[in-house]
């Protein structure tokens, strides 16, 4: 009977501690679940000035007494020099077929043997490798990312080589003898067409562009110092003209224009000579760097603006009519919801009393207040100073230079900031 009774009683123990653990972690987990945090991520915000905007740059055109189809030797946006052979130009569009593709050719056969010829193992360095592979994965993806597709097959042939070089310094010689054999045997055949083409060269130093829009006169290059709302104005609304004859352009200046018409309240914050930043959303390109060049006077509330660019590539080469965006201010902070943004004021210090009077409470500590969010670090809740530079309702980009104040530290990156949960209270135990 004794024997049951402890029995009795071991099963019973077993059980009331099983029913407590079970309650615990029910509470505790009821008080880890109530609130919900965001990470404090650092971001940059910008405003800015919608544009439509005209491109002007000093173009040239390529004259020459042949006709037929123009084969580019070189990228549109590609510097030259002059005298330079920049295309050919062939009679026939076979020709001109056969003759890109044993350009084509040609460029990878030298592209295989350089490959093929890396036996010196020792000279490569496997960090080196790794780290030139990782910046033409990333190149690639933002060619990717941008729609730059005019520049994806070299990008993607930049890729490869880093990969080739890799697997040489890994495994040994790669053996590209195959594939050169038979690039050798395809220049070959081309070559025996005797394929008759036409050298066209660059008359002065400057960017060689391929392509032909009919804008190259609608606004002279040295007319920017008389820019005006109307002149912005015809710019875009004009139409192109047909262009024959010709066998490409080269823009002999480094530094070409955007102009547009602004809203006047503008004058107030932009001066010729500032230096600012661009995006282009329908190429992917930001923080394009341009130079106020002119601000012309207002007209019916407007301004014509013109910047000043010096980047080139294919892209920029072939730009015309865009819509731009100007920036006119950035804010970089730390991004947290608006509504986890509070109100901290200290509690009031109490001062005993000295001689017999009631004690006493400090206002001082009262009037203080900062503006907070409060975390979660471990089990416990800190309150953390911000101060907000910027918002657009739903969340806040407070300052990554704020102090501490009222003894309570600043904001850091990676705070993971609570935006919902109740009895908000610093130092609190959230366990």
């Amino acid at each position: 009977m004794l024997k049951n009774k402890k029995v009795v009683n071991t099963v019973c123990t077993v059980l009331v501690l099983a029913v407590m653990i079970y309650l615990f972690q029910d509470v505790f987990k009821t008080n880890n679940n109530k609130y919900e945090t965001e990470t404090a991520e650092l971001t940059t915000v910008q405003e800015f000035i919608d544009l439509d905007a005209f491109i002007v740059r000093d173009e040239q055109y390529l004259d020459g007494n042949a006709s037929g189809t123009v084969v580019p030797l070189v990228a549109d946006g590609d510097r030259v020099a002059s005298s330079d052979a920049v295309a050919r130009v062939c009679a026939k569009e076979q020709d001109a077929a056969d003759y890109a593709e044993l350009e084509e050719a040609k460029k990878m056969r030298d592209r295989y043997v350089q490959l093929n010829e890396q036996t010196e193992l020792e000279a490569l360095d496997m960090q080196k490798l790794n780290k030139d592979i990782d910046n033409a994965y990333t190149k690639l993806l933002e060619i990717t990312n941008s729609r730059d597709y005019l520049n994806l097959a070299d990008s993607i042939a930049e890729f490869e080589d880093c990969l080739a070089s890799k697997q040489v310094l890994r495994d040994g010689n790669i053996d590209l003898s195959e594939k050169i054999d038979a690039l050798d045997k395809r220049i070959a055949e081309l070559e025996a067409k005797h394929i008759s083409a036409t050298e066209v060269v660059a008359p002065v130093s400057g960017y060689y562009i391929s392509n032909l829009d009919g804008y190259e006169n609608t606004l002279r290059y040295d007319d920017i110092s008389a820019l005006s709302v109307s002149v912005v104005d015809n710019a875009i609304k004009s139409k192109p003209v047909a262009v024959s004859g010709k066998l490409g352009k080269i823009v002999s200046s480094y530094k070409w224009y955007i102009i547009a018409n602004i809203d006047s309240k503008y004058s107030k914050i932009i001066d010729i000579g500032d230096s600012m930043k661009i995006n282009i959303p329908e190429y992917g390109y930001k923080d394009v760097k341009v130079i106020v060049e002119q601000l012309s006077p207002e007209r019916d509330g407007k301004i014509a603006i013109a910047l000043s660019c010096n980047a080139m590539n294919e892209t920029y080469a072939n730009m015309r009519i865009e819509d731009i965006k100007l920036v006119i201010k950035e804010y970089e902070g730390y991004r947290v919801k608006t509504s986890a943004i509070h109100t901290y004021i200290p509690e009031p210090e109490t001062t005993e009393p000295v001689t017999g009077d009631e004690t006493t409470t400090s206002t001082t500590a009262q009037e203080e207040k900062i503006s907070v969010v409060y975390i979660i670090r471990g089990t416990v809740m800190n309150a953390r100073r911000v101060e907000v530079i910027y918002t657009d309702g739903d969340y806040s980009i407070v300052s990554k230079e704020t102090e501490s104040a009222l003894g309570i530290r600043p904001i850091r990156h990676y705070d993971e900031v609570i935006v919902k949960g109740r009895n908000l209270k610093n130092g609190r135990s959230i366990a």
